[in-house]
């Protein structure tokens, strides 16, 4: 119960920080600024907790090799969605997220879903042709922001799993603080060194928020991971789906009534997928 209510609050400061984003993006900010910029202000907000904590061995350092490149390439990918999909279209697409994590639990560590799992797969595909309007190329094609979204929420799924091998060979004070501190040097390579000295852009105090919130969404999500097995932890993550809609909607002036059945079927879905483990 403890790992649901943290990933719960984690979904609420993620999808609070994905609206930010959107907005800023919206603004006219670099989007690969807005990527890179959470992760130092995370960092040094957890720094505290990563010496007071310090649980660095050989498994967490090498294992950095794998994590980080697939993490980064996520996060361009993701934050490409942003820019170029609606807020509320790009998040319902993030729904697959537990769909990822059971297949590469499957792969890497054999977990099977039964047939609680394998009819919340067949309603998030339900929920995707509902989406995509039941022409799933054409879609796809009229929106790639959409296609970039899946195809970070198939590498984040990825992550998801070899994840929380790393938290649980570590703790997940330590791990928040790591995982933040390379991503900070891992996404720093793909912003433009004019966008990083231009001190104009750092006079947006939004700036600092996205770190705030990003630094608690990752502290609470690590912590979830100790108390709850990582499908229930993904799925619950997917509330996030129904507050980016209820921020798009206020906040952002999209209309997601269109969206609605296939978003329901995907976080049906989801929820099915989570509990069949």
């Amino acid at each position: 119960m403890l790992g649901l209510l943290l990933a719960f609050l984690s979904s609420f400061f993620w999808a609070t920080n994905d609206l930010i984003t959107k907005k800023l993006i919206h603004k006219g900010f670099d989007e690969y600024l807005l990527l890179w910029v959470r992760f130092p202000v995370a960092s040094l907000l957890l720094l505290p907790l990563g010496v007071l904590f310090w649980d660095l061995d050989a498994f967490v350092l090498l294992s950095t090799f794998l994590w980080l490149p697939v993490e980064v390439v996520a996060g361009v990918f993701f934050i490409k969605a942003l820019k170029y999909a609606p807020l509320s279209v790009a998040m319902s697409f993030y729904s697959f997220m537990p769909f990822f994590s059971a297949l590469f639990g499957f792969l890497l560590l054999r977990e099977t879903p039964n047939f609680l799992g394998l009819i919340g797969m067949l309603l998030m595909m339900v929920g995707t042709l509902f989406l995509t309007g039941f022409s799933p190329t054409e879609f796809f094609r009229k929106n790639v922001g959409s296609l970039y979204m899946i195809i970070s929420t198939s590498l984040f799924g990825f992550n998801t799993v070899f994840g929380k091998m790393v938290v649980i060979n570590s703790n997940p004070f330590f791990f928040s603080w790591y995982y933040t501190f390379c991503m900070s040097f891992g996404t720093l390579l793909l912003v433009d060194r004019h966008h990083i000295i231009r001190g104009e852009n750092y006079k947006d105090k939004r700036f600092i928020v996205l770190g705030v919130f990003f630094a608690l969404g990752t502290l609470l999500y690590n912590s979830a991971l100790l108390y709850a097995p990582v499908s229930y932890v993904a799925a619950m993550e997917r509330v996030s789906l129904l507050l980016s809609m209820v921020y798009s909607r206020i906040f952002l002036g999209e209309a997601v009534s269109h969206l609605l059945p296939g978003a329901f079927f995907m976080l049906i879905g989801s929820l099915l997928l989570s509990m069949s483990f």
